[in-house]
C-alpha cells in the first residue's frame, strides 16, 4: 500500500512528505507492538520479536531514504 502511495508522488517534496507519513505509521506500529508485549496480550511475547525487528529495519530504511531524498533535493535546488 505505502509503495503505491509513494510512486504516486508528484514532486520530490511530495515524495519526501509521503515517506515521512510512512515513517510516522511505522513508529506508531512499533509503539503498539511494544504495548502488546508489555501487556502480555500475545504469549509468549517472543512471538512478536520478528515483527519488532522487521519494523525497526523498515524504520531505518525509511529514515535513510528520507535523508537521501532531502540531500538530493538540496543538490538540485
Amino acid at each position: 500500500f505505502a509503495v503505491r502511495i509513494i510512486r504516486a508522488a508528484e514532486s520530490r517534496s511530495d515524495f519526501i512528505h509521503k515517506l515521512k507519513i510512512c515513517l510516522k505509521e511505522l513508529r506508531e506500529a512499533r509503539i503498539w507492538l511494544i504495548i502488546i508485549v508489555k501487556t502480555n496480550l500475545i504469549k509468549p511475547p517472543s512471538k512478536l520479536e520478528p515483527l519488532i525487528n522487521e519494523n525497526n529495519e523498515l524504520i531505518s530504511i525509511f529514515v535513510a531514504s528520507i535523508k537521501t531524498a532531502e540531500q538530493q533535493g538540496a543538490k538540485t535546488s
